[in-house]
């Protein structure tokens, strides 16, 4: 694939779709809008005319959750929520990246998240990643063979670094209970903070992302810098990020192989070692695979979405007959994407 087709890849194919109600459709499109209009039009300080003011994460007015740093010479925004029932010191903290071309803003609304964070008492934020050009869409700078970004590209790991100290010193986390959560691009890039950055997370859950893209390499992918627990959700007819991989694609099995062998968590008990996909590139009949006995007493799980494509999914999908399923699924799980995550991370604090 050429670099104009790999640009066209990304701008029209590695952007998440979601699956919800009608209602929440609505929600979606309100925040799109929001999202184009912060893209096209942001002129902080425009007044008069007609023109809506929008705040450094795309919204109208002013929001106390919305929030700057100063990072790698230029202005990154976040949102941060943070519960009533938040207990400093040892309370978590989730931050959510979203994908290609979308904002923090978007994440927020696609994943509930905040429901959640209000029932749980944990923390979450959702951090923005810059603008590319030329495509002119939001990217995380992450594990590709090439960037949009030129030769100056962002140093993404040290603002989402620096963001988690900024947060660790204003609100108090338990060190131990920090959590990346990702989605497509946004789940790359939560797998290069992990890799990175592995004494500030604890664990990370990516959804319909892989370790590499569009012409990467596993043998340019550094060895982690410590154990860090992984949950991944990928779907098995996934055209965007392909499940089985293509040239240039890390497929599902070299992940799960990088996380669980001696450049990262250095696995010892694996609850079967079948393949994911065969010889051929087609998808087997394995649901989940997860591996323990890994250093830092991690944990390394995968869970198959059967039939399920480059979406981020917010219906139950323990439901046989239903796209998409995984059999494993259960109220002991959770049986939706972020209900999935979240229990993941519970049971996976750092020691």
């Amino acid at each position: 694939m050429n670099r104009e087709l790999r640009r066209y890849a990304k701008i029209f194919l590695y952007r998440p779709r979601y699956r919800a109600s009608r209602i929440g459709s609505f929600v979606r499109a309100a925040a799109l809008l929001v999202s184009f209009l912060w893209l096209t039009v942001f002129c902080g300080g425009c007044v008069g005319g007609g023109v809506t003011m929008l705040n450094a994460c795309g919204e109208t007015g002013t929001d106390p959750e919305c929030h700057t740093l100063a990072s790698g010479g230029t202005t990154r925004a976040y949102l941060l929520h943070v519960p009533s029932n938040f207990q400093p010191g040892t309370g978590a903290l989730v931050l959510i990246l979203h994908g290609l071309g979308q904002t923090g803003l978007e994440m927020e609304q696609i994943s509930g998240a905040n429901a959640m964070a209000d029932q749980e008492g944990f923390a979450v934020a959702y951090p923005y990643a810059l603008i590319a050009q030329p495509a002119n869409l939001a990217e995380w700078n992450n594990y590709f063979d090439e960037t949009d970004f030129g030769n100056n590209p962002p140093d993404d790991v040290g603002f989402l670094s620096q963001l988690v100290s900024t947060l660790e010193t204003k609100i108090h986390p338990d060190p131990k209970k920090i959590f990346f959560a990702g989605v497509s691009d946004g789940a790359l890039m939560s797998y290069r903070f992990g890799i990175e950055r592995s004494d500030q997370v604890a664990a990370i859950g990516a959804v319909i992302g892989t370790l590499y893209g569009f012409g990467g390499n596993l043998q340019g992918i550094p060895a982690a810098a410590g154990p860090v627990s992984v949950l991944t959700l990928a779907g098995d007819q996934d055209t965007v990020v392909p499940y089985c991989g293509v040239a240039g694609w890390a497929s599902q099995d070299q992940t799960f192989d990088y996380w669980t062998g001696p450049s990262a968590n250095k696995c010892s008990t694996f609850d079967t070692t079948a393949p994911l996909c065969d010889a051929q590139g087609n998808v087997t009949a394995v649901f989940e695979k997860d591996a323990t006995g890994c250093s830092g007493n991690s944990e390394v799980r995968f869970y198959r979405l059967e039939g399920g494509t480059h979406a981020w999914y917010t219906n139950p999908m323990n439901v046989s007959g239903q796209i998409p399923y995984n059999p494993d699924f259960n109220s002991t799980t959770g049986v939706t994407e972020m209900d999935i995550l979240l229990t993941f991370f519970a049971t996976h604090p750092k020691l």
